[in-house]
């Protein structure tokens, strides 16, 4: 029998026995149809797995017997963070479940001047079905961490989370000189990374001068055309495989 993975944000041990309510107990008893003898993994986004068995359900409330749990440690590659003009419709989702798999570490949709969707209190079921997707995809993958998806936010907004990240790239179609792989090149090793995508009609020059004076370089994927939705993919393909090769 498969044994699913389930992620839980919040978990209560006591004893060796996990506690399960609410919408977790009825994901796995209705959902998963798991019942007492049942084997199940938890984990907690914060990089621990916990083997369990399904102890006893009682009323709305389920027990896990807690087998032995695994840390699963620090990867070498670097944590990447994923500021992207958000798109319209299930591009979006694909972007950010693919994103997922390919081990982004956070994903901040950025609103720029050219960006089409705008965020409005009717648009936040975008912004929690995407943190939904971000766990399903996680689980899918193996991952023990899931990624941090933030509200979306201006430009100016991504600041906070790039003030600490020593390579932080902005990819502009026009730029001629500086590529992708000069920036790979000459990163600092074992830092942190911050890209930044724009929408499809481009990123305007005063943002990205003013990116420039935030200390992010402008840098090309050359003659190559790519939808908003593939080139993070590309990048962070590029990006994993090099992390791959060097510590493998």
């Amino acid at each position: 029998m498969e044994i699913r993975r389930v992620f839980v944000d919040k978990l209560k041990i006591k004893n060796g026995m996990a506690l399960l309510t609410g919408p977790m107990y009825k994901y796995i008893i209705t959902v998963l149809r798991k019942t007492t003898g049942d084997r199940i993994d938890l984990i907690d986004g914060k990089g621990y797995l916990y083997r369990c068995t399904i102890n006893g359900i009682k009323g709305k409330e389920l027990y896990l017997q807690v087998l032995d749990v695994v840390h699963h440690p620090e990867e070498k590659r670097p944590k990447v963070t994923l500021c992207v003009s958000p798109i319209k419709g299930p591009r979006m989702d694909w972007l950010v479940e693919k994103a997922t798999e390919l081990r982004v570490e956070r994903i901040l949709p950025t609103i720029f001047k050219r960006t089409l969707i705008k965020f409005e209190d009717k648009e936040k079921g975008k912004y929690d079905r995407w943190k939904r997707i971000v766990i399903e995809a996680s689980r899918q993958s193996g991952r023990f961490t899931i990624p941090e998806v933030v509200e979306p936010t201006p430009l100016r907004g991504i600041l906070p989370y790039a003030e600490n990240i020593p390579n932080r790239w902005a990819f502009y179609e026009q730029e001629k000189e500086i590529s992708f792989n000069h920036v790979m090149s000459n990163r600092e090793e074992g830092g942190e990374i911050c890209v930044v995508i724009g929408p499809e009609g481009g990123i305007d020059d005063l943002e990205i001068e003013w990116l420039r004076e935030n200390g992010f370089i402008p840098c090309t994927l050359g003659e190559n055309i790519f939808r908003t939705e593939t080139t993070p993919l590309v990048i962070l393909s590029v990006i994993l495989y090099e992390y791959f090769n060097k510590y493998r």
